[in-house]
């Protein structure tokens, strides 16, 4: 395994937790917003799978 290609994934994918724990904090905290749920979920899971796909399992 290239060790640069996984020490990107594990920034991209820290970096991505971080953005997914705010916006569900943001989104938690905000009045009167109506979320598409099932839409950020399946963005939130599409973009974690591409991380891991690609830096991980090196496809």
């Amino acid at each position: 395994m290239d060790f640069g290609k996984f020490l990107w994934g594990l920034v991209l994918a820290i970096l991505f937790l971080y953005a997914l724990i705010a916006f569900v904090g943001n989104a938690s905290r905000s009045q009167g917003v109506k979320y598409n749920w099932l839409g950020v979920l399946l963005s939130f899971s599409t973009i974690g799978l591409a991380i891991y796909f690609v830096f991980f399992r090196q496809l």
